[in-house]
């Protein structure tokens, strides 16, 4: 009787040590887990910085190559043609109006 009850308490201890490394292993995927998601959030926030830096630079040096005075003068420069462009769904009437999306303005 002294084997069986032995054997049985081994099955058990057996049992027991399975379950509590498998719920250490989930654990540990789970910890995993979550850090490669901040990891890659992260870096995330990181590229949109970047971008939102580069956007914030590209928008400096634009405005300093455009003023309400060089749009008036480039307007208005004899060597710049207004160039009607036909709209591409036929039947839509054209128009020569400067603040009309259809139109561009070109070097002859």
């Amino acid at each position: 009787m002294g084997g069986a009850v032995g054997a049985g308490l081994f099955a058990k201890m057996v049992v027991l040590v399975l379950a509590v490394g498998g719920t250490a292993v989930g654990v540990l995927a789970l910890r995993q887990s979550r850090l490669q998601a901040g990891h890659e959030a992260a870096e995330a926030r990181l590229r949109m910085r970047v971008h939102a830096e580069r956007t914030m630079e590209l928008r400096s040096q634009i405005a300093a190559r455009v003023s309400p005075e060089r749009l008036a003068s480039f307007a208005h420069d004899a060597g710049y043609v207004h160039v009607i462009q036909a709209r591409p769904a036929g039947g839509h009437a054209l128009t020569s109006d400067p603040e009309s999306p259809g139109t561009v303005w070109s070097r002859p």
